[in-house]
């Protein structure tokens, strides 16, 4: 009886319009999108590489690339957005990353609209409105023609009807899913710039079961609303005002709280609290430049002048890090009040598992700050020890990469989360059908 449940419901399913239609944009905006998208990050990846091969450091100033993550196409998250170079010397900390690669003025700006649509875009969009779609008719349309109490009539349980529903609407959302996530992959795998690893297989495959979750959630509501209403035109008002809620309006809600509770200091602030840091170190600085610029500076004079630098150097870092450690401190409390929406949760996860969050940022700037110590330590000890400078050098600056494994395991509060959002709906839905009111 289950089975012909699902079979009937996803065949009126697949003969709608809806459903047509929704799938369509999906496999249209997927590909021209993914398209757009590969080749941004191959040609990113060439400028990287070809950027690593061509600068030369001079000793003195070292800069450091951050190579493109190669699944920004499914999630594009902030890997265009906080830039791709950075540099530093005994004078100046690691600084804000720069857009060394990918910065080409000449790019029109239908391709920047594109760019920003990525595969996490048309999901959380197009196929949760898809999914609000196909279930707000699921039971208030039958119960308006009255084909519902027919269905219950002939022996039907209610449970099992129900059951079915559900079933038969996650297979028809998570069909078009399927068609989008193997249209993209296709368009990764087949582009000649681009190579996956078992990896990033691994990583598309957790991306799929993160989407059918975040999905699912949807139909789920969309049952429930349908159930608890007797006409589809109220269930579909209720079902957008919802949607538009916890897709658009409280994630960014979310971020304007965040910012009010924990604000940031302005830049007058931060311009005030640099000064104080030059008024501080002005003195050594302007002794040590006298000393560095004598016809035959010593070796204590080179070694004043470093230290004084780096000293300025170091304080003016603890600035910008308690700036960085707010911001992220904000950031994270956006993160932690938008935990009630699904598409915000959903966001997250795919930006994780996509190396493309500003998690990965933050560990590339942590490892340029390491490097950086290292590199005051070894100018120091020109000074102090020739010999043992000779025989030292800085590490390659190489960041170990994140396992999909390790992504997966920072991510499965909010996993978790979905699943019990997915889990309250159905719940909510399957317990008002069975208290429905048929008459």
């Amino acid at each position: 009886m289950l089975k012909t449940i699902i079979k009937r419901e996803i065949l009126e399913y697949l003969k709608s319009a809806k459903f047509l239609v929704g799938l369509l944009i999906a496999i249209v905006l997927t590909a021209a999108s993914t398209s757009l998208n590969v080749q941004d990050h191959a040609t990113r990846h060439q400028d990287y590489l070809d950027a690593k091969k061509e600068f030369k450091s001079n000793g003195f100033v070292i800069v450091l690339f951050r190579e493109p993550q190669i699944l920004s196409a499914f999630a594009r998250g902030k890997d265009r957005d906080v830039g791709s170079r950075t540099e530093m010397s005994v004078m100046n900390a690691p600084g804000p990353l720069t857009g060394y690669m990918g910065d080409e003025p000449g790019r029109s700006p239908a391709f920047a609209g594109f760019s920003a649509v990525d595969l996490a875009f048309i999901i959380r969009v197009i196929l949760s409105l898809m999914a609000v779609f196909l279930a707000y008719t699921s039971v208030s349309e039958e119960k308006a023609n009255g084909t519902l109490k027919l269905a219950l009539s002939n022996a039907v349980p209610r449970d099992k009807l129900l059951l079915g529903k559900l079933l038969s609407g996650l297979a028809a959302v998570v069909g078009p899913l399927a068609v989008v996530v193997l249209l993209s992959s296709a368009i990764l795998v087949l582009h000649p710039g681009v190579s996956l690893s078992a990896d990033d297989l691994v990583r598309i495959f957790l991306m799929f079961v993160v989407s059918v979750l975040y999905l699912s959630i949807f139909y789920a509501l969309g049952l429930f609303v349908s159930v608890k209403t007797d006409r589809p035109a109220v269930s579909l008002m209720i079902l957008l005002q919802a949607w538009v809620f916890l897709v658009v309006i409280y994630p960014n809600l979310s971020v304007i709280l965040s910012e009010r509770i924990a604000p940031l200091p302005s830049e007058e602030v931060l311009a005030r609290q640099k000064d104080a840091v030059s008024e501080r170190h002005i003195a050594d600085i302007k002794k040590a430049n006298e000393g560095i610029h004598q016809v035959s500076p010593t070796r204590e004079d080179r070694l004043r002048f470093n230290d004084a630098w780096s000293a300025e150097a170091a304080d003016f870092d603890q600035v910008e890090g308690e700036f960085s450690r707010r911001q992220t401190a904000q950031m994270r409390l956006a993160d932690g009040l938008s935990a009630l929406s699904p598409a915000a949760l959903y966001d997250q996860i795919m930006g994780r598992l996509a190396r493309t969050d500003i998690r990965e940022y933050d560990r590339f700037m942590e490892d340029a700050h390491r490097l950086w110590l290292k590199h005051i330590e070894r100018a120091r000890l020109r000074y102090r020890d020739e010999d043992a400078y000779k025989r030292t050098s800085l590490p390659d600056f190489s960041q170990p990469s994140e396992s999909a494994g390790e992504s997966a395991a920072s991510v499965w509060p909010q996993v978790i989360i979905l699943v019990l959002c997915g889990l309250v709906f159905f719940a909510l839905a399957y317990t008002g059908f069975l208290r429905k009111d048929l008459r």
